[in-house]
Formats: C-alpha cells, structure tokens, sequence
C-alpha cells in the first residue's frame, strides 16, 4: 500500500495578467497550472529559508571577526581611558580617524608598557553605550 502525502486546495485570487502568465508557463513546461504553482512556491519558500539562513551565518561570522579585531587591535590591555586634551595630533585607535592637536580625545590607561593608544569621542560614546555582557565577552 502506498503512502500519499496528505494534499490541501488552497484557494487564492490573482490578476489576470498573473493567470495568463501561469497558463503560458504551464504549456510550455507541460505541466498543470497546479503543479507549476505548487513547484514555484515550494521555490520561492527554499530560496527564502536559504537566503535567511545563509545570512545568519554571515552575521555570525562577521561578529566573530568583529570580536577578533577588538581583541587584536591592542586595546584589551586597556582598563580604562582618561580625558585629554591633545598636544600632539594623532588617531583613533578603532576608527582611525584623525585626532588634531588641541582637540579633546581619551587616553588609555595600562597597567603593563604598551604604545600610546587614543580613542575619538565617537568611540567612546560606542563603548559607553556596548552592554556589560558584551565588554567582558570582549576580554
């Protein structure tokens, strides 16, 4: 005895122009408009799992990377960051933008020797506004 997969109608309302375009498609592949129907749904609801799916991983990938880089970029060494007031031009350790003498920027501080490192008000906002959970996932 075989076993038959349970089928529904499902009913809809289309455009004209819409039911024209099936009935084309349907003669030239030689199949029921039902079937094509069927056929370019099951389509479209693969495409949409797999597009969903592909860019979740590339998110995933991409705050992985993100930890990374903030991780590599030699700041993890730094407990915190002073106010300045430059008196030397400089740059943005994250963002690299440029820092001009006079400007205000953040200086951080280490415990260990290390290069100078400077951070942008921007920058800092960012990492003002990053959660808790975050900032010592980061460490």
């Amino acid at each position: 005895m075989r076993h038959h997969r349970r089928e529904r109608w499902l009913h809809t309302r289309i455009s004209e122009h819409l039911e024209d375009a099936l009935k084309q498609e349907a003669r030239r592949r030689r199949l029921p408009v039902s079937m094509l129907v069927r056929d370019v749904l099951e389509g479209a609801l693969d495409l949409v799992e797999n597009i969903v799916e592909s860019s979740l991983h590339v998110a995933r990938r991409s705050e992985r990377t993100a930890r990374h880089v903030r991780r590599r970029d030699g700041l993890d060494e730094v407990y915190g960051w002073q106010d300045i007031i430059l008196n030397r031009a400089a740059s943005c350790a994250r963002c690299d933008t440029s820092l001009a003498v006079g400007t205000g920027a953040y200086r951080g501080l280490r415990e260990g020797a290390g290069p100078p490192a400077f951070l942008c008000s921007t920058c800092v906002r960012r990492l003002r506004a990053t959660p808790t959970s975050e900032k010592e996932e980061s460490r």
